[in-house]
Order: C-alpha cells, then sequence, then structure tokens
C-alpha cells in the first residue's frame, strides 16, 4: 500500500484546528470574562470585538480549507480515502474518473480525486499530495492512475 498524502495532512486536519480554536477561544472568552484591571492599556470593548472577528474568520478558514482534507492510500487495485474517522475504498477502473494535483501557494502540492458517481465524501475529494509518492505509484503501477487534463508536474 502507497500513501499518496503528505504527513502533514493530519496536522491540517487536526492538530491545527484543534489548536486555534482551543487557544483563540480561550483568549477571547479571557478578553469577555476577564477582570477589568487587566485590560487597563487598551480600549477593552474594541479588544474583544477583534477577538471575535479573528475567532470566527479563523474558524471558518480552517473548516473550509483543512476540514475537507483526506488521507489517500492506494494499492494496485483499489484507493482508499479516509477522513480519519472513516475509510472508504473505491476501485481504480471503475470508481475513480481522474485523479488531478495543482500548486497551492508554492508551499503544498493538492491532488484532486475525482469520482466517477458520488462516493461517500462527494464526488470530489482533495488532499495534501506527495509528490515522490504519486511517482512511485506509477512507477509501480503504470497505467493505473487515470490522469485528468490539468495535472501539474
Amino acid at each position: 500500500m502507497i500513501r499518496l498524502s503528505s504527513n502533514t495532512t493530519l496536522f491540517f486536519k487536526l492538530f491545527l484546528p484543534i489548536f486555534y480554536t482551543t487557544v483563540i477561544g480561550c483568549i477571547t472568552l479571557y478578553a469577555w470574562l476577564g477582570p477589568d484591571e487587566q485590560f487597563e492599556i487598551v480600549d477593552r470593548e474594541s479588544l474583544k470585538w477583534a477577538l471575535v472577528a479573528v475567532f470566527i474568520l479563523g474558524v471558518t478558514t480552517l473548516f473550509l480549507l483543512c476540514w475537507p482534507l483526506k488521507r489517500v492510500e492506494s494499492d494496485d487495485e483499489h484507493v482508499y480515502v479516509s477522513n480519519y474517522f472513516k475509510t472508504v475504498r473505491y476501485r481504480w477502473t471503475s470508481d475513480v474518473a481522474s485523479l488531478t494535483s495543482s500548486r497551492f501557494m508554492l508551499l503544498f502540492t493538492i491532488g484532486f480525486l475525482e469520482l466517477q458517481g458520488k462516493g461517500s465524501f462527494g464526488k470530489n475529494m482533495f488532499f495534501l499530495l506527495k509528490r515522490s509518492n504519486l511517482k512511485k505509484l506509477k512507477d509501480a503501477f503504470p497505467g493505473l492512475v487515470p490522469e485528468g487534463d490539468h495535472e501539474a508536474t
């Protein structure tokens, strides 16, 4: 079995959202519920609303960008897609329409797995792709991976 997802997927999918929500949420709660003497330097009302805005903006961003990430592994017949709570198996030959990739902010390669029909996680799934593992899969099983029209190299 070859893992196509990067090891950083777990960090972005679980650790970062939990850490951000906990730390910024506690700071926001403290700004709202803490003693007034602690906030003599800054305008407390502005700080409270600014922290609420930062918290909501951050949670929304994490929900849209990190929560949909999947862990993807493959063998010669199946691709296994997991959200770390549930794993689903799809056949390369009959279920997968394409596997494409794209660079994101010059830091990450995002893999897009498109199914023929709707699956448990939807028709389109994305994950942080480790390109060396994709090359390893293509070398081990030539012609297995259906490539889309716009795959980045």
